[in-house]
């Protein structure tokens, strides 16, 4: 995997509100990343895609920075759902998110 973008762990933006909890898929440079985070109180899921090495921030940003799309919760199943998604990854996450 590239290290010529913004690894989805380190994309912390905004402080106040957002936290890390684990990567669901990060998939490669220029392709989309799935996360499990925390925004103000609530466990959700978040997306971005990846930089590449000529634009290392990828998208969403705010001003110069990177940011996480928070995805609406009547989503969630479908994005779960997906098969290529790691197993004990979901289990985690639906594990999260159903405690929220």
């Amino acid at each position: 995997m590239s290290s010529d973008y913004i690894r989805p762990e380190k994309v912390n933006s905004p402080k106040n509100h957002w936290s890390y909890i684990a990567t669901l898929d990060e998939a490669k440079e220029d392709e989309c990343a799935l996360v499990i985070g925390k925004w103000d109180s609530d466990i959700v899921l978040a997306m971005r895609w990846n930089g590449t090495s000529s634009k290392p921030l990828g998208n969403p940003q705010s001003r110069g920075l990177p940011t996480w799309f928070i995805v609406p919760e009547k989503y969630y199943e479908d994005i779960l759902g997906n098969k290529d998604l790691d197993s004990d990854k979901v289990r985690l996450a639906r594990s999260l998110l159903s405690k929220s």
